[in-house]
């Protein structure tokens, strides 16, 4: 893979001496470097081989809940303060907004100040999720923007109330509170970690569907590693890539802003609406109202015979021999299932196809289209 290496800027350069100056070890890879697709990335710098571990971070560099909860001035604030701070994202995101606010005084500034703004769907226009031609991941784009609102109301509330004058609205601002909050959604570890943590350089690496793995304190050290797993490794000159998880489409788009052409955990997730249903729409309420379908969907578990029969109309009369009744069910099946085809096709006349998005493309449009 042909990668470019970019002309680093001087935080970018203060980060990586930041990183080595504090135990954090990467000696097979170079960051940051453009990549054949444009996005910024790391490559290897020698061959990487299964189950080595490529990156290198201790405990001191990470920014967790452990250590927000430990914080000389925000420790006494969560801990009063329960039923606000109850879940990771506000407690990490008033430690990261106090960390803005404190700039270079802060020890994680040469960190977050190479963070680029996590954009998501939340923040595309109207014209943009039209273009995504999927109304339920514009509807959970709008509740995740809302929440955000809602939260830094709830925090910046009490915080006012309780502690006047110590987190003034005009430093803790709602710009700072959404880059804080989305940036923990798009960027944190924590499956295999004790508490949510937000893992420098190690969220540096770009996405793909490959085997990747990480741990912490295997030898009692306090160190994160990322190493690749199964099958996965990388040689001298590609792209090395972290897996962020098995990840369809509809969650990449809502948690980073982006999509993969050929993503083998991708779905769709089909809706039967009463309007669809027509005479059935009575028999709604016994069967499934979001059919998903992926790559390793088959009929039998898209539509059992029990879906199927639910949608038959009419049933089988129980006067009829045992053949005619057979015969009679296998009908109102066959029917069901065309019934079913032809919604499946409505939906996919609603999508763009191929050409139509290549055309979209050769106009002038947003960057992230």
């Amino acid at each position: 893979m042909a990668t470019y290496l970019i002309l680093m800027t001087i935080a970018e350069q203060r980060f990586l001496q930041w990183l080595r100056d504090n135990g954090a070890t990467f000696p097979k890879l170079q960051w940051p470097t453009t990549t054949p697709n444009g996005l910024r990335g790391a490559v290897a710098l020698e061959d990487i081989a299964t189950d080595e571990p490529m990156i290198c971070v201790p405990r001191s560099l990470l920014i967790s809940e452990h250590l927000c909860w430990q914080d000389p001035q925000l420790q006494c604030v969560y801990r009063d303060n329960r039923d606000v701070f109850t879940r990771d994202d506000p407690v990490l995101t008033l430690f990261i907004m106090r960390e803005l606010v404190l700039g270079e005084r802060s020890f994680f500034h040469p960190y977050l100040s190479i963070l680029p703004y996590p954009e998501s769907v939340q923040d595309w226009n109207v014209d943009e999720l039209r273009e995504l031609h999927d109304d339920r991941l514009v509807a959970a784009a709008a509740r995740r923007s809302s929440e955000i609102n809602v939260y830094y109301d709830r925090v910046m509330t009490r915080l006012q109330q309780k502690y006047p004058g110590e987190f003034p609205e005009t430093l803790y601002t709602l710009d700072k509170f959404r880059f804080a909050w989305k940036t923990i959604q798009a960027r944190t570890f924590g499956r295999r970690l004790p508490w949510t943590a937000l893992v420098p350089f190690a969220d540096c690496l770009n996405h793909s569907n490959v085997a990747t793995k990480y741990d912490f304190d295997v030898d009692e050290n306090g160190m994160f590693r990322l190493y690749p797993s199964s099958s996965t490794c990388f040689a001298k000159g590609e792209e090395v890539f972290n897996s962020y998880g098995r990840r369809a489409n509809f969650q990449l788009l809502l948690d980073y802003g982006f999509a993969l052409p050929d993503n083998e955990w991708d779905y769709v997730d089909v809706e039967i609406s009463k309007d669809r249903a027509g005479p059935r729409g009575k028999k709604l309420r016994f069967m499934k109202r979001v059919i998903r379908i992926d790559r390793q969907s088959s009929l039998d578990e898209l539509f059992p015979p029990s879906f199927l029969a639910a949608l038959a109309d009419p049933l089988p009369d129980e006067k009829q021999s045992e053949v005619a009744a057979a015969m009679s069910e296998l009908l109102a099946l066959c029917d069901a299932l065309e019934w079913l085809r032809e919604i499946l096709v409505e939906t996919i006349a609603e999508w763009g196809t191929e050409k139509e998005d290549k055309q979209l493309l050769q106009q002038e449009v947003a960057d992230r289209l």
